[in-house]
C-alpha cells in the first residue's frame, strides 16, 4: 500500500499561497466535493484548494510533489466518468475560481481563457464578434473549458463539429514538477509531436491546466445561397433555375 505525506499539514502553505478563503479543510464542506456527476463513487478528500492564478496552481502542485502528497484537479464537477474523484489522502485543486475570459481575438478565430470559465461564457464573449465556441457536452451553462480539456468532451455537437481536442489551439499547464509551460503555438498546427492532442483527455495526469486558447467557429448559415424563387406547378422546369442545397 502507498504511503502518502500529511495533506492536512499542508493547509498553513495552501493558505500563504491562496488565502486562507481559498482552503477549506472542514469535514462537512469537503463533502461538497466527494464526487463529480458519477454519484455512485466517492471519496472525501483531505484537503481543497481553490487557486484564483496560474501562479498559485504552480505553487500548490509543488506543495504537495515535495511533501509526497498525491492531488486531483477539478472543474465544475458535472464530468460523468468520475475523472474528478478525490483521493482521501490527497488534495483536490479546484480550478472553479478561475474564470476570466483574458482575450478574444476575431481575427485569428481564437480566445484565451482560464479553465473555470464555462463553455457559454466563451460563446458569450465571442458572440459580438460573429462567432461561438462549438463544443458542447449538453451543460454547457455550468461545465468548465478546463474540465472539458481534461476529459476530452464531446456532446451534441460533436458529430458537426468535432470533440474539444479539435477547438484547442494551445495549454498553459503546471507541470507535476511544478513549472508552468506552454504546449502549442496558438495555431494549432505546431510542427512535431502532437503533444496538444496527448494531453486534451489526459483527465490531469499530464498536469493541470491553467489558460487555453480556443478555436473560435463562425456559425454556419443554413441556406448555402440566396434564396431560389418558386416556380408554379405550371412553368416549364427549364424556366427555374435550380434551387440552392
Amino acid at each position: 500500500m502507498t504511503e502518502y505525506g500529511d495533506a492536512a499539514a499542508l493547509a498553513p502553505r495552501f493558505a500563504e499561497i491562496a488565502g486562507h478563503a481559498n482552503v477549506i479543510t472542514d469535514p462537512r464542506e469537503l463533502r461538497t466535493y466527494e464526487c463529480d456527476g458519477l454519484t455512485s463513487h466517492r471519496c472525501t478528500p483531505a484537503i481543497a484548494v481553490l487557486p484564483e492564478t496560474a501562479e498559485q496552481v504552480a505553487a500548490v502542485v509543488r506543495a504537495c510533489t515535495r511533501a509526497g502528497v498525491p492531488y486531483v484537479a477539478r472543474g465544475s464537477g458535472t464530468g460523468l466518468s468520475g475523472g474528478a474523484l478525490p483521493n482521501a489522502d490527497g488534495v483536490l485543486v479546484v480550478t472553479a475560481r478561475m474564470r476570466r475570459v483574458i482575450e478574444v481575438d476575431p481575427a485569428n478565430r481564437r480566445a484565451v481563457v482560464e479553465p473555470g470559465v464555462t463553455n457559454l461564457a466563451v460563446s458569450k464573449a465571442a458572440e459580438p464578434f460573429g462567432y461561438f465556441y462549438a463544443p458542447d457536452p449538453s451543460s454547457q451553462v455550468v461545465c468548465s473549458v478546463g474540465g472539458n480539456v481534461a476529459e476530452n468532451s464531446g456532446g451534441a455537437h460533436c458529430l458537426k463539429y468535432g470533440f474539444t481536442v479539435h477547438h484547442v489551439l494551445a495549454l498553459q499547464v503546471a507541470l507535476p514538477s511544478g513549472p508552468l509551460a506552454w504546449i502549442g503555438d496558438g495555431t494549432g498546427a505546431a510542427p512535431g509531436y502532437d503533444l496538444l492532442g496527448a494531453f486534451v483527455g489526459s483527465e490531469g495526469t499530464l498536469g493541470i491546466v491553467t489558460k487555453i486558447v480556443v478555436r473560435l467557429t463562425r456559425p454556419r448559415s443554413r441556406r448555402w445561397g440566396p434564396a431560389a424563387p418558386r416556380c408554379p406547378r405550371s412553368s416549364a422546369p427549364a424556366s427555374c433555375p435550380p434551387r440552392s442545397r
